[in-house]
C-alpha cells in the first residue's frame, strides 16, 4: 500500500496471462490481482525468440567445438 501511485513496479513473465489462473492456482485470487497490477499500468509484450536462449545455444555450440 506505502507504494501505491508512489513508485514504478516492474514485473516479468514468459507465461501470458491466460496461464496465471492455472500457475496460481485461484481464478479468483488472479482476477483481482491483475485489475490491480494494471490499474494505472502498461503491458508490454514482446514476441520473437529468446535472446538469452539464443546465447545459450552459442555457448553449448561454442563448447562443443572446442572439445
Amino acid at each position: 500500500m506505502s507504494r501505491h501511485e508512489k513508485a514504478s513496479t516492474l514485473i516479468t513473465s514468459n507465461r501470458g496471462l491466460d496461464d496465471w489462473p492455472k500457475l496460481l492456482g485461484d481464478v479468483v485470487i488472479v482476477a483481482p490481482l491483475i485489475d490491480r497490477l494494471m490499474h494505472h499500468g502498461h503491458l508490454l509484450k514482446f514476441d520473437g525468440k529468446s535472446w538469452r536462449l539464443k546465447e545459450a545455444a552459442a555457448r553449448v555450440a561454442k563448447a562443443s567445438a572446442d572439445n
